[in-house]
């Protein structure tokens, strides 16, 4: 089966590398976003407080004014986090189309298509994984 004289394959997975690309494109926007917010909000706190030790010689978070910018910091989740979770969907779902498709007799597809459907949903997840981050209040 010939689609605008490529296998019908191919298409689809030139369309898998595509998302999953843009999903690692976000993943890395998304942690240099986070990496930002962290760093710009934990030098302000600290350069606008005083910083003053209990009997024991210790400061707790609240003295020194880091609690509050944390609670702030953890409620904000980042818009990217929608995308994240659509584009991993997406992915998903055509690579099961793709296996439901290539398991009809009349197609013709290469034995390799398998292992790589299943290392586009693995490395997908991985990335999905990885861009969660760290939950809040979670130590």
């Amino acid at each position: 089966m010939e689609l605008w004289s490529h296998p019908w394959w191919i298409i689809g997975l030139y369309s898998l590398t595509g998302l999953f690309f843009l999903l690692f494109a976000l993943l890395i926007a998304s942690y240099r976003t986070l990496r930002g917010e962290l760093s710009q909000g934990s030098g302000i706190a600290l350069a606008s407080t005083s910083i003053e030790s209990t009997p024991l010689g210790y400061t707790t978070l609240g003295q020194m004014g880091i609690g509050s910018t944390a609670i702030a910091g953890a409620t904000r989740q980042p818009k990217l986090n929608t995308w994240v979770n659509r584009i991993f969907i997406a992915i998903v779902l055509q690579c099961a189309a793709i296996y439901l498709i290539s398991a009809y007799p009349g197609t013709r597809s290469p034995f390799w298509l398998g292992i790589t459907l299943q290392g586009f949903t693995y490395g997908s997840a991985a990335v999905y994984y990885a861009s969660w981050g760290k939950e809040p209040y979670e130590d």
